[in-house]
């Protein structure tokens, strides 16, 4: 996974955040279509193949595609009315010849609808289960969701198995990231928006221990270590910034975990002392760890 998340991470214009959070380097957004080679993917193009890499039973994701309306509009069903829309359909059905969308516009159009899509819908944890494919991991490895909180639940459920003596063939263990040195290739999570408040492994874990994989939606974060060294370790994540990101986060000071800093309790960012770790500041609480 490390060596994949350092490949998309070049490949999206090495976008960088410091060790204090700050950016240093910008790199491409999901959105541009600009390509570092001729035959390359556009950067939409690569997340729109993350997204490849998800289970989807249901509805065909990327999804959502919203014009300001209370409710978005469906990717799947733009893109199916765009191909009524036709020349060579609409011919079949009696038609003139000068009616319809000619080859050329309807591929520009049905770009500008997956690209929509594409700024539209998170997808950062498409990229962890893309780079989990990657790896070469199966579906009883690892839980292939647009939800971080699913496979986070699956190494919480797989940890809890592994100490009581039960078998399990999944590839992480959920761990403490305030007491568990991060590898290479682990995954540091987070919670977001309205679920920072579980901001622990203890209080994450009573959410975990019982959600069924696809249950009620749990906003996190996951990026994965790429590199550890005495001081600290670099992670990268997808959709951060819009981007494939990679973020230096600080051990504190002769330790080798995170320093609390990091965290939103951890000290006020005007006190004296302080690190403001501006936009690396999160709940950083869980380590998914390769077992």
């Amino acid at each position: 996974m490390a060596a994949a998340a350092q490949r998309e991470h070049e490949a999206f214009g090495a976008q960088t955040l410091d060790a204090e959070g700050r950016m240093v380097d910008a790199g491409s957004s999901e959105a541009e279509d600009g390509r570092v080679s001729r035959f390359a993917p556009a950067p939409w193009q690569r997340v729109l193949g993350y997204w490849d890499a998800v289970d989807q039973p249901r509805v065909k994701l990327p999804s959502l595609v919203r014009f300001g309306a209370l409710r978005p509009a469906d990717r799947t069903l733009l893109l199916e009315a765009l191909n009524q829309a036709s020349a060579s359909r609409l011919m079949g059905l009696g038609v003139g010849p000068d009616q319809g969308l000619d080859a050329a516009e309807l591929h520009a159009m049905a770009t500008a609808v997956n690209r929509v899509a594409v700024i539209d819908t998170p997808w950062s944890a498409a990229f962890i289960s893309w780079l989990a494919r990657q790896a070469g991991l199966g579906a009883d490895e690892f839980v292939f969701s647009e939800a971080h909180v699913d496979y986070a639940g699956a190494a919480w459920k797989a940890g809890a198995d592994e100490a009581a003596g039960r078998p399990t063939r999944f590839a992480l263990r959920a761990c403490d990231l305030a007491r568990t040195p991060p590898r290479v290739g682990d995954l540091v999570c987070q919670t977001r928006g309205a679920r920072s408040t579980l901001d622990s492994f203890a209080k994450i874990g009573t959410v975990l221990a019982t959600r069924p994989t696809g249950g009620a939606a749990l906003p996190m974060h996951c990026d994965v270590v790429t590199a550890a060294d005495a001081r600290g370790f670099d992670a990268v994540g997808g959709n951060v910034l819009q981007s494939v990101t990679l973020r230096r986060l600080d051990f504190a000071p002769g330790m080798r975990t995170l320093d609390p800093s990091y965290l939103p309790e951890g000290c006020a960012a005007d006190a004296a002392g302080c690190i403001d770790r501006h936009m690396s500041r999160q709940p950083w609480s869980l380590l998914l760890q390769w077992r």
